[in-house]
């Protein structure tokens, strides 16, 4: 089930002001920032704004869209068992339909957000991430295609072993073959 999120304005605002105000050289500033983003912890739906900044505000900035995963990361890594369902379910959703954004900062930090929801023991909780992946890389759009070869590439490093045992059913006898035919793929990045 899609979950519908939509952001309040104010408060969109208020994140993104933050999110300029961290790329302050000034270490005052960067601290005072530092200090909001633990406050704005403490809701439910902060990442979702996180989320929403990173896959859908296109008329933002880049550096300012992939800021925004990455704090969403460093949340993931320290409070993802304590988001709510309907977060997490929004935010592993955005990242799937965003693995192909046409900036490749952004295809990058979707993979990594990706990667670190996975390595805090969501692959056997998302079990259609690794088969949704796979099947974008057959995609003809290129974005896609290589975004969904980076998130894989950063599993595999960082999941390396639970995907050759037998919690997942070995998911890397089906995903090597299907590695191996990207090997003539007209992209060198791709091959």
């Amino acid at each position: 089930m899609e979950y519908e999120w939509k952001p309040d304005e104010q408060g969109l605002q208020q994140i993104l002001q933050l999110l300029k105000e961290s790329q302050s050289p000034d270490t005052t500033t960067q601290r005072a920032v530092q200090q909001k983003l633990e406050q704005l912890n403490q809701y439910p739906d902060f990442n979702n704004y996180l989320i929403f900044v990173l896959t859908k505000l296109k008329s933002e900035d880049e550096p300012t869209r992939s800021l925004s995963g990455l704090i969403l990361k460093n949340n993931v890594k320290a409070h993802f068992h304590n988001f709510p369902n309907g977060v997490t379910d929004f935010i592993k959703s955005e990242c799937l339909n965003n693995i192909g954004d046409s900036s490749p900062l952004i295809r990058a930090t979707v993979g990594i957000l990706i990667t670190t929801i996975a390595s805090k023991g969501e692959l056997q909780n998302w079990p259609e991430l690794l088969p949704k992946l796979c099947g974008l890389l057959d995609s003809e759009d290129y974005n896609t295609c290589e975004g969904a070869f980076g998130a894989l590439q950063k599993i595999c490093e960082d999941s390396a072993e639970i995907l050759d045992s037998d919690v997942l059913d070995r998911p890397l006898n089906i995903m090597i073959p299907k590695f191996l035919q990207f090997f003539k793929h007209s992209s060198p990045k791709i091959r």
